[in-house]
């Protein structure tokens, strides 16, 4: 099966026969310690100061955080393999992707996505497609810790207010109101979550302030990057979005399918990791006025995610096993029959 493969240090990457050599660049002016690699199950680590060879055949996509050195015969290598690479800086800020030209480019979906995009009705509609979808899932995430003592009630029954009245927006900027103030009782919500101590009291994004804005920031960058991944192989154009608007080296609808699984992914894993103190305070330093999350933690992280992602369970709806990776590449399936005037598009919600 392939993988992503994470890269967490300064590294150069080069092609190798049929291989991607990486090699750790030892940087005196590393802002934050090195400490001993931590190997996670299902992530590709790399020893300190040591090179690795990487079949090309077992990688999916790159995610490189932090300075990451490469030349144009690796770009190709890249290409000819159809393997997208993903650029964050050392604070996890995306930066950039680099995607494969498509393999066989589909004028059809363009001009279909287009039309969808250019007429108000179409496009109000897929928008409130993706709103729903993300709303079910923070219910859904609710819910289970209100059924385990966290008394939620009140925000769940704000946000089931609200939610009756995404069908009623008459405009994406009225829909993204309703979803703002949906996001800020989701959030609110997370103190009766959390059981260690934080600064967390609402959404903060440039830069995070405190440990748990970024690793929501973190995790949510990660959650783009695969959304954008299975955009790619599944032939849609992510430059056309609906929710979050088009416009210059914007992947914007891999901002929008996001939304859907931000709260089955990063949120969950948050929740994970700090109730079971796999990563506190102590993980962090600040910066610049900006909380950076250390290396060992950003891999604590990763496991957790990649664990998530790969992870077969069955849902209780549709009487089916999955994996959140499969359910990425079905809503970009869904998405590209609704364009085609197949199916209807309806969001995954877990039930």
């Amino acid at each position: 099966m392939k993988r992503n493969l994470y890269i967490f240090y300064n590294s150069i990457l080069k092609r190798k026969d049929n291989t991607i050599l990486y090699e750790r660049v030892i940087d005196e002016e590393e802002t934050i310690p090195c400490t001993e690699e931590y190997f996670p199950s299902g992530v590709e680590a790399i020893p300190t100061g040591d090179k690795k060879y990487i079949p090309v055949k077992t990688i999916e996509s790159v995610l490189a955080f932090g300075e990451v050195r490469f030349n144009s015969r690796f770009l190709y290598f890249l290409s000819q393999n159809s393997i997208p690479l993903h650029i964050y800086n050392q604070y996890g800020n995306y930066q950039g992707s680099y995607i494969p030209p498509y393999s066989s480019p589909a004028g059809t979906i363009l001009l279909a996505e287009a039309v969808h995009y250019q007429d108000k009705i179409k496009k109000l509609f897929i928008a409130k497609q993706f709103v729903t979808g993300a709303v079910l899932n923070t219910l859904s995430n609710l819910n289970y810790y209100n059924n385990r003592s966290a008394e939620l009630c009140e925000e769940i029954n704000l946000i089931k207010d609200l939610k009756e009245r995404i069908n009623y927006a008459e405009n994406i900027d009225e829909l993204r109101g309703i979803e703002g103030s949906i996001k800020r009782i989701y959030y609110s919500a997370w103190l009766k979550i959390l059981h260690q101590k934080t600064a967390f009291r609402r959404r903060i994004k440039n830069p995070p302030s405190d440990m748990i804005n970024s690793l929501i920031s973190y995790g949510n960058m990660i959650v783009y990057a695969l959304c954008l991944n299975e955009i790619y192989f599944c032939g849609l154009y992510p430059e056309v979005g609906y929710l979050h608007e088009a416009g210059a080296g914007k992947m914007s609808l891999s901002y929008d399918i996001a939304e859907i699984f931000k709260p089955l992914l990063t949120d969950k894993i948050i929740f994970k990791v700090i109730n079971k103190y796999m990563i506190t305070s102590n993980d962090f330093i600040i910066k610049n006025n900006t909380c950076i999350i250390k290396p060992n933690a950003k891999k604590i992280f990763v496991k957790e995610f990649n664990d998530k992602l790969y992870t077969i369970t069955r849902d209780k709806a549709r009487k089916k096993k999955f994996s959140y990776k499969s359910l990425i590449k079905e809503e970009c399936i869904k998405l590209k029959k609704h364009f085609l005037g197949i199916e209807e598009y309806k969001p995954y919600h877990y039930q």
